[in-house]
């Protein structure tokens, strides 16, 4: 289903119970994210929610976080997918989708108006400062002790000189002192950068459009990194099934979703003629601080707004964590589609572990030869090089990819570890992840060598977690029909209420391994 706007969105995820209010004032400049961090550290997945705070100080606009990445839940919603069915039913679903999207993006369509310029704001009326950017690293943020905080869920629009194609990514965004300018921290090869070098080599400006609060579609696309030559507010159109409706700017040459809570007109002047400028530090989704970085700065001209704006914000920081949520998701889709379309067989599922995104990669296969292991996980590293690929660990596809106990029982009776078979493997010749300060000889050498735009070599692991012969024995569980029927009878057990439900997929799965031969019962012993 589509969503009208990021209204819509936030009453459906009300319906399911993962929105919730606080009425209380808050401090933006310290409150937000210590809230917000306790509902990604104190609760499971499953039950993680996002929060509006109704009554910011010093503010009359709430402020929205956790609505797209509190949990695989909400980013259902956000897809209009059922969130209470099994997990590995939602999962499927969300990548359904998005294979869809890509395959079969739907280019958006213009409109006249939209809610999104029910306000303008230009010239001296331009004030960033109205807007409630919670500080989200008190005292280790730039700018933080100023309490200016980031943006952190901008769709920032921008179009190529040359082809006239939309581009769209999000970028912190730290803001500055003068109210009507902020930071952009671009990844280094991105399509905005690029745009940027090629105005800068005629010497003109870069038309920029910052988008915060429109449809879910339109923050999934822009958070995720497609293909090259894919136009995101296309993909966004493929995600909702129907086309964006998309209204001109005010003081732009460009175009953004008419129903969007916000819109920042700027421009990034030619570098000659502005030089670039400290942005950040900022707590980065890799767990630590994400160093300063000189990066072009965005003059605003104009503000447009609907009225009683909401302000959409991403968690960052520390994972688990908004921006890890949104990334990891994305890109398990976008990394199981592009094995499968290059005719990688086998592969059945792939699950990038939350606290590190695409660094750290379980993929299940069914596998039919000792080669099979390694040729997935060479294809992981393939498609997610040079800027992401760490660590990839390849199981039987009997074992839950999302259960981190399962996986490691599978890591540590699977992984033959003796003189005669190593299922550990060292790739050497990769580039190291980025933000990944462990790659660096020193944080000195990674300081000067992230302002110089370039990364380190780096060593690639790749764990084969699957049966290293077969048979195997059988797991040593009860039977399904067992398990089911207790599951069906616990209330009479009077003991709490199960938090999952769901049977252990080793033992779904093993009547048809036993027929394959790669499980046995039978464990006598030899005469």
């Amino acid at each position: 289903m589509a969503y009208r706007d990021f209204r819509e969105f936030l009453k459906a995820l009300e319906q399911k119970g993962l929105l919730r209010h606080v009425s209380a004032e808050v401090d933006k400049n310290w409150e937000i994210s210590a809230v917000v961090r306790w509902i990604y550290q104190g609760y499971a997945e499953r039950n993680r929610f996002a929060v509006r705070f109704d009554n910011v100080k010093g503010y009359s606009i709430p402020v929205v976080v956790g609505a797209i990445g509190g949990s695989y839940r909400t980013y259902a919603v956000a897809l209009g997918i059922d969130p209470d069915k099994p997990r590995p039913e939602v999962m499927a679903a969300i990548r359904a989708r998005w294979a869809k999207a890509v395959d079969r993006p739907v280019k958006p369509e213009h409109v006249n108006s939209g809610p999104c310029q029910e306000n303008v704001l230009k010239g001296g009326e331009v004030n960033l400062h109205r807007f409630p950017a919670p500080v989200w690293t008190p005292e280790k943020d730039g700018n933080s002790r100023q309490g200016l905080g980031f943006l952190t869920a901008p769709c920032h629009i921008t179009r190529d000189p040359d082809t006239g194609a939309y581009n769209m990514g999000t970028y912190r965004s730290m803001l500055r002192e003068k109210p009507n300018e902020f930071g952009i921290n671009f990844s280094f090869g991105s399509h905005i950068q690029n745009h940027v070098k090629k105005n800068d080599a005629r010497g003109l400006p870069t038309e920029v459009a910052t988008v915060l609060g429109a449809v879910p579609p339109v923050a999934l696309a822009s958070a995720t990194r497609v293909a090259e030559d894919a136009d995101e507010l296309a993909v966004a159109g493929g995600l909702q099934e129907s086309p964006l409706e998309m209204v001109k700017c005010q003081t732009l040459d460009l175009e953004v979703p008419a129903t969007a809570e916000i819109v920042l007109e700027g421009i990034i002047r030619p570098q000659r003629e502005r030089p670039y400028e400290l942005e950040g530090p900022f707590g980065e989704v890799t767990g630590y601080q994400g160093c300063a970085s000189y990066s072009p700065v965005s003059e605003i001209r104009c503000i447009t707004f609907r009225n009683n704006p909401v302000y959409q914000a991403f968690v960052s920081q520390m994972p688990p964590s908004e921006s890890s949520k949104i990334r990891h998701i994305g890109m398990e889709a976008l990394c199981l589609k592009r094995i499968k379309d290059e005719g990688v067989a086998g592969i059945t599922d792939i699950n990038m572990i939350e606290t590190a995104q695409s660094r750290f990669v379980i993929a299940s296969i069914r596998k039919e030869n000792n080669s099979d292991p390694r040729r997935v996980a060479d294809a992981i590293f393939q498609v997610l090089q040079p800027r992401a690929g760490k660590i990839v660990v390849v199981t039987d596809d009997d074992v839950d990819i999302y259960d981190l106990d399962n996986i490691i029982w599978a890591i540590t009776f699977r992984t033959a570890l003796t003189p005669e078979r190593n299922g550990i493997k060292f790739l050497e010749g990769l580039s190291a992840t980025a933000l990944d300060y462990s790659a660096a000889p020193s944080l000195r050498a990674e300081l000067e060598n992230r302002a110089r735009g370039l990364s380190w070599p780096g060593t690639g692991v790749f764990i084969d977690a699957t049966r290293p012969y077969t048979p195997y024995p059988v797991v040593a569980l009860p039977p399904v029909r067992y398990l089911e029927q207790a599951r069906n009878e616990w209330s009479k057990y009077d003991l709490p209420k199960l938090e999952r439900e769901e049977l252990p997929r080793a033992i779904l799965v093993e009547d048809r391994n036993l027929a394959e031969g790669k499980a046995t019962a039978d464990l006598l012993p030899c005469t």
